[in-house]
């Protein structure tokens, strides 16, 4: 049997291929930036073991997020391996997953837009070349942390129409004391900032909205997909719930900049698959 991974901050896919059947669950994120191996173990334990009880795991793909070098993602198998004592554990990140996803073996920028950002130049068959993801605090453009961000801004600096302000304030609790305190004390500020964004899918029809949306999807194009030199030649690829949640408005953005539009998956499942076969 093989087990196959796609982890973001938020939430895991897990895919279990037995025989014939394809059986799916589901558990929090895990970036070992932001969590440790006893939190990964912790959570395997009460979230996923009891389900793969008795079933014998002969490989084991990961692919998550922050799972980009050696040290990253041995907090991840350090966790993985007393779980799976028998299997074969291979690790790569969620970009990789997202290439192989949608370019599969053929060229292409490859992106991801959920609750961070990412991207690559992929050649069909290894990523090549890669823009760095800062992460919420000094990047993730065009994500939800970074959607979330602008919507705070707008709301507290009196640029939001008033309509949206008390719509925001019916939804969410806007002290500012509270935001603030959340965002330094609690242990997951991306997906504190990245929960905002609900807002903006909700009200995405509103001229607002849809100006900083797309003022978030253009400052992401310029800032990694027009760096790679052959940015208007090859499709440009996205996975993620952001990417998919507002595909039409990320395709509005994409032609302002004559690229490609490649494919647009929420999840890079079950396309990879394939790979795991």
């Amino acid at each position: 049997m093989k087990l196959i991974a796609d982890s973001g901050s938020t939430k895991t896919d897990w895919y279990l291929i037995k025989e014939q059947q394809l059986l799916r669950y589901t558990t929090q994120g895990y970036n070992p930036y932001y969590c440790t191996t006893e939190e990964v173990k912790k959570s395997l334990k009460e979230e996923l073991l009891e389900e793969f009880e008795g079933a014998q795991i002969q490989d084991l793909y990961f692919y998550g997020s922050g799972c980009s070098n050696s040290l990253t993602q041995q907090v991840i198998k350090d966790a993985l391996v007393p779980f799976f004592p028998n299997a074969s554990v291979s690790l790569g990140d969620d970009l990789l997953a997202a290439a192989r996803a949608t370019a599969g073996h053929s060229e292409g920028i490859c992106c991801i837009l959920g609750t961070g950002s990412n991207s690559c130049f992929y050649d069909g068959k290894a990523i090549k070349d890669k823009i760095p993801s800062l992460g919420y605090i000094l990047g993730d453009e065009g994500a939800g942390t970074f959607i979330g961000r602008q919507l705070l801004s707008a709301y507290f600096y009196r640029e939001m129409p008033k309509d949206l302000a008390v719509e925001m304030e019916r939804m969410y609790n806007m002290d500012k004391h509270i935001i603030i305190s959340d965002l330094l004390d609690k242990k997951n500020p991306n997906r504190i900032l990245a929960s905002y964004a609900m807002f903006a899918y909700q009200h995405q029809t509103n001229p607002f909205i849809q100006a900083l949306l797309l003022s978030c999807f253009d400052t992401f194009i310029i800032r990694h997909v027009l760096k790679y030199p052959n940015a208007q030649e090859v499709p440009v690829h996205f996975i993620g719930s952001i990417g998919f949640g507002f595909r039409d408005l990320l395709i509005q953005a994409l032609e302002k900049h004559q690229l490609k539009v490649g494919k647009i998956y929420k999840s890079p499942f079950p396309t990879l698959l394939e790979y795991a076969r």
